[in-house]
């Protein structure tokens, strides 16, 4: 077969290395993709479990890899640690919290250092693992709220003490009320009933 209308193709028997393809090799996610199968579970691959002893965990919070790590050990410690060297790594707090705050677990990390150290990680190592999870969740994001600002004291204590506002808002300070935004509407016809339209 020859492609005639192809500008500069014209005497090729094929375009590409896939022309006259006639079969083709499905691995099991393939089969599965295709339809051909009902349920993927994926192999297990051997290559894939950590080896142990890649690593030394100090109790000066360095990480020393002995051996090349793989790519994925790498990326690992690269999230939770400042590295040094190329194979020397450091836990600090901040590059800890830094790891948190981007969306890792220290589980991953914990686990990893369980699986890989030629030792058992040092206590001073585990004690700071420790003290940043106790820091974990002790902040955290409520949502979104509004804040209004009353134009003095008075408002503010009479608007906290109405008793149809009161399970609306929350007083902050001496002049202002928190409230959230799927109560507003409730607080705004409130406050306009009290007498007090919402700017």
């Amino acid at each position: 077969m020859t492609h005639r209308d192809n500008w500069g193709g014209d005497y090729l028997d094929q375009l590409s290395r896939y022309d006259g393809l006639s079969a083709l090799r499905l691995n099991p996610l393939g089969a599965h993709a295709a339809g051909l199968t009902g349920d993927y579970a994926p192999a297990q691959d051997p290559g894939s479990a950590v080896p142990t002893g890649s690593v030394t965990v100090l109790a000066n919070f360095d990480i020393v890899a002995l051996d090349g790590l793989s790519s994925a050990d790498t990326l690992l410690l690269d999230a939770f640690s400042d590295r040094k060297t190329e194979r020397v790594w450091t836990l600090t707090t901040a590059s800890l919290l830094h790891a948190l705050d981007r969306g890792h677990a220290l589980d991953e990390l914990r686990g990893y250092l369980d699986q890989a150290a030629s030792h058992p990680v040092p206590q001073t190592v585990t004690t700071l693992l420790d003290d940043t999870v106790r820091r974990t969740g002790r902040l955290r994001d409520a949502g979104q709220t509004h804040l209004i600002e009353c134009a003095d004291e008075t408002l503010a204590a009479l608007i906290v003490s109405d008793r149809r506002l009161r399970v609306l808002c929350t007083r902050i300070g001496e002049r202002h009320l928190a409230v959230s935004p799927d109560r507003l509407p409730a607080f705004r016809k409130a406050a306009l009933a009290l007498g007090y339209p919402l700017a």
